[in-house]
């Protein structure tokens, strides 16, 4: 009667052993399943490292888009008026003339009201925002760029010196970056005093989806 007692709680713990084993490997699976939150920053850290190593210089960077220039609240005022408010991220938001695409100008803290430092620029969503339209219909740069070319017309437009950022089977993020001292040529952010000029563009099937530049917060 003990062998069999013994053999019993034997068996029970070694059940128990397994079961906890099995548990442990459904964790961790489970942990490896779950997406990295800050991928994103991390690629692009690394494209920004690797901008810094290779001997290019970004030359042909866009400062305007619809008739704003980046920082120039007067030529602001004249496209989008001036009886707009910013949302909490110090943005003001439009919609093209046929609410297609939808147009992003990020006003940095301290900055006066319509002084421009980032465009932003996407395709509208189905949802309805409420956003001003604009009476434009397509947004486009002073260098052309506009949403629909392909990643080999925008690079011809703005050069070869960018870093990839990400790149799956389908949409490839390609980034462009002028950060002191390496500013002789173009005099971008001597002119408007800031410290980094940044350029990204996004492409799905080979077509521009999004795209933003313009001076980083310093």
């Amino acid at each position: 009667m003990r062998n069999i007692l013994t053999l019993l709680l034997l068996t029970i713990l070694l059940t128990n052993c397994n079961n906890s084993q099995t548990k442990t490997v459904d964790k961790n699976d489970r942990f490896e399943l779950i997406p990295e939150p800050d991928r994103h920053d991390r690629l692009l850290g690394e494209a920004i490292q690797k901008l810094k190593t290779i001997n290019c210089d970004f030359l042909l960077p866009d400062t305007s888009l619809g008739g704003i220039d980046l920082r120039n609240s007067k030529s602001a005022d004249k496209v989008i008026g001036t009886d707009n408010k910013i949302d909490e991220r110090e943005e003001y938001h439009f919609y093209s003339l046929m609410d297609t695409e939808t147009l992003t100008l990020t006003q940095h803290p301290g900055d006066g009201k319509n002084q421009i430092s980032v465009f932003n620029v996407s395709y509208s969503d189905k949802a309805d925002h409420g956003y001003k339209k604009l009476n434009i219909e397509t947004f486009q740069t002073e260098k052309g760029i506009k949403l629909g070319l392909t990643k080999e017309q925008v690079i011809k437009k703005l050069g070869n010196c960018y870093a990839v950022v990400d790149s799956t089977k389908d949409c490839v993020e390609i980034y462009y970056r002028i950060e002191n001292p390496k500013d002789s040529k173009t005099k971008i952010l001597e002119r408007n005093n800031m410290p980094v000029y940044y350029a990204t563009y996004t492409f799905c099937k080979n077509k521009l989806r999004y795209y933003e530049f313009g001076f980083e917060y310093p």
